[in-house]
């Protein structure tokens, strides 16, 4: 299980290009999301909210400025250069623009052997042994053994994903950490990327990180659904019942500003108001002053989250949860 407990994390930024002051950037503030094994957890939420701070805290690329989080039997607070690594082997990662994250000089047999290499040391992998586990791992993303000697730019943008994917599976790791993989990619290729790691899930049983802003997918994507806005998590639930039957305000409006397919069904909702500056957080509820339903309460504390299966935070009674 990976376990994140009351973590925060902070940055420093300057007032101005020829300012001294320094302003801090409060991008998680006291967040607690646990991932259990073989899980799907969905996160999102509007641009700024902290979801790719959240994976780059998991991936070890940020420390927490306060709480930790626990990886099996590994704790952050108490993890040695030689942890990390044996972390890192587990966790496999995917990013939005796959061609921004490969070497266009680099075959696709090297690009996705690359982690393989980088723990020569700690793995026992001969020449051919490696180039199996390269070729296995690429026909299971639907690629094939002629495509080990090309480059990344004679593949299309769906195909270079493919590659991503495999890249990060290499080493059967048993987390991964999605963050927008589809977000560039045309519709029509983004269903079959969403179906091809479904498929790679059934094979290989890892538990995931999906980090996206499409409401759909998310829903049919993942088993569970955290919802995060101005570095917290406002709500977490599982991902068929969050936005039928979602608590806190911010989900169901989120909920409310999906567009349907079918153009005489489309809700054009939107949010009151845009997202605070994380310079300059309001007290409280981060949401407060974009909800229609706040309380005095809301100006003063951030509420607490509920303790069960569909967890909110929020001081407003919500006559769906009744």
């Amino acid at each position: 299980m990976i376990s994140l407990k009351s973590v925060s994390k902070f940055f420093s930024i300057k007032r101005g290009m020829f300012s001294r002051e320094k302003l801090t950037v409060k991008a998680l503030n006291d967040v607690s999301l646990d991932v259990n094994p073989g899980e799907i957890v969905g996160l999102v939420g509007e641009s700024g909210s902290g979801k790719s701070t959240l994976a780059r805290i998991v991936m070890g690329l940020y420390k927490p400025d306060a709480g930790y989080f626990t990886f099996e039997n590994f704790d952050s607070r108490t993890m040695k250069r030689g942890d990390w690594q044996k972390l890192r082997q587990e966790l496999g990662v995917v990013f939005q623009d796959p061609a921004s994250s490969m070497n266009p000089w680099m075959t696709v047999e090297k690009i996705i052997a690359e982690p393989i290499v980088i723990r020569k040391k700690n793995l026992s992998f001969d020449k051919m042994q490696r180039r199996d586990r390269v070729v296995e791992i690429l026909e299971a993303t639907g690629l094939s053994a002629a495509d080990l000697g090309k480059k990344i730019h004679e593949f299309s943008g769906g195909q270079r994903q493919r590659i991503a994917i495999a890249r990060a599976l290499v080493l059967k790791p048993r987390y991964l950490i999605l963050d927008e993989p589809i977000s560039a990619l045309d519709v029509s290729i983004q269903a079959q990327i969403l179906n091809l790691l479904a498929e790679l899930k059934k094979q290989y049983g890892f538990a995931a990180i999906f980090i996206t802003h499409d409401l759909s997918i998310v829903r049919w994507f993942s088993d569970r659904v955290a919802v995060m806005y101005l570095g917290r998590i406002v709500e977490t639930a599982p991902a068929g019942v969050i936005f039928e039957k979602s608590r806190h305000p911010y989900t169901q409006a989120l909920a409310l500003s999906k567009l349907d397919m079918d153009v005489h069904k489309r809700d054009f909702y939107t949010l009151p108001g845009e997202i605070p500056s994380p310079v300059n957080a309001p007290p409280g509820c981060p949401f407060a002053p974009r909800c229609t339903r706040v309380q005095a309460e809301c100006q003063r504390a951030f509420p607490p989250l509920s303790q069960n299966d569909a967890m909110a935070a929020f001081h407003c009674f919500n006559p769906v949860a009744a």
